[in-house]
C-alpha cells in the first residue's frame, strides 16, 4: 500500500493546521444540534403513537425499545455529521497518509467529546431544575396540606401513642402512616410499630389478636416484597440503561472517527475544492 505525501508549492501559503479547536467544537455544535433535532421529530411521531385515552398504539416495551433504537440512531448521524464537517474542513498540510488520517480522527474523536459532555451539562442542567421545581412543589403542597399528609406524624404518633394501646378515631390514618414509614425504610414494620397495628386492627376490624396479627404480618410480608421486586426492577432497568447508553457512545466515538477520515479522502479526491 502506497502512502501519498502532500507537496505545497514553493511560496505557497500552507493553510493547513495539525489541530483546530475551532473546527472541533464547530463539529461537536452541529452534532448536538442534530441529534436534538433528530430527537425532538422522534419524541414527536412517537408521542402520535401512543393514545394514552383508547389505550391504541404500541405496547410499552416495544415503545421503549424503539425509543431506544430510535436515539442510538440520531445520535449516530449526529456524529456522522459533526466528525465529517471537521474532517472536510481541515485541510492538507505536509504528511503522510498515516499522519492525515491520525489528525482527521483525532478531530473526530475530539468532537465526539465534546459533543458528549455538551449533552451531559444540558441534561445536568435540566435535571436540577426539575429537582428545584419538585422542592418547590412539595413545599407548596405541604403548606396547603392537611396534617394527615405530613409525614412528621408518623413521629408525633409514637410520641402521643397510649400505654394502654387504645385505638383513636382515626385509626386508619395511624395505621396507613405506620406501613408509609415502613414502606420508605424498605423493612417490614418493627415490633413496636407491628403490636400497635395489631391493637388498631384488632379493635376497628373487629377481629381476634391472633386474627389481626397474621393481617399485619401479611401486609408485611407483602411490603418486603414488592420494595424487592422494584429495587430489582430499578437495578436491571439502570444496568440496560448504562450498558445501552455505554455501547451507544462507544459506536458515536467510532462513527465520528471514522467519518472524519473518510471525509479527509474525500477532500484529497477534489484538491480544487474549497469549503
Amino acid at each position: 500500500m502506497t502512502e501519498t505525501v502532500v507537496i505545497a508549492n514553493e511560496g505557497e501559503e500552507n493553510t493547513g493546521y495539525k489541530f483546530s479547536w475551532g473546527l472541533a467544537f464547530a463539529g461537536a455544535f452541529a452534532a448536538t444540534a442534530v441529534t436534538f433535532f433528530l430527537l425532538m421529530i422522534g419524541a414527536g411521531f412517537g408521542l402520535l403513537l401512543a393514545n394514552p385515552v383508547t389505550h391504541a398504539g404500541p405496547t410499552m416495551p416495544v415503545f421503549l425499545t424503539g425509543g431506544a433504537i430510535y436515539f442510538f440512531v440520531a445520535q449516530v448521524f449526529g456524529f456522522a455529521v459533526g466528525g465529517h464537517l471537521a474532517g472536510r474542513l481541515l485541510g492538507p498540510i505536509v504528511e503522510t497518509r498515516a499522519q492525515e488520517d491520525f489528525r482527521a480522527g483525532t478531530h473526530g474523536l475530539i468532537v465526539w467529546a465534546i459533543a458528549v459532555v455538551a449533552s451531559l451539562l444540558l441534561v445536568a442542567n435540566a435535571g436540577m431544575k426539575a429537582v428545584h421545581g419538585n422542592i418547590a412543589s412539595v413545599h407548596g403542597t405541604a403548606s396547603s396540606a392537611s396534617q394527615e399528609a405530613t409525614p412528621t406524624n408518623y413521629f408525633v404518633d409514637k410520641l402521643f401513642r397510649p400505654v394502654g394501646g387504645a385505638a383513636p378515631a382515626d385509626a386508619r390514618l395511624e395505621a396507613g402512616r405506620i406501613l408509609d414509614a415502613s414502606f420508605v425504610r424498605g423493612v417490614s414494620p418493627t415490633d413496636d410499630d407491628r403490636a400497635r397495628l395489631i391493637v388498631l386492627v384488632s379493635r376497628n376490624a373487629g377481629i381476634s389478636r391472633d386474627d389481626a396479627a397474621a393481617r399485619v404480618d401479611a401486609v408485611g410480608a407483602d411490603i418486603k416484597s414488592k420494595i424487592a421486586h422494584m429495587a430489582d426492577t430499578a437495578r436491571k432497568a439502570a444496568s440496560y440503561a448504562s450498558l445501552w447508553i455505554g455501547f451507544s457512545l462507544l459506536f458515536g466515538a467510532i462513527v465520528a472517527i471514522y467519518a472524519a477520515i473518510s471525509a479527509r479522502i474525500e477532500d484529497d479526491r477534489t484538491p480544487n475544492a474549497r469549503f
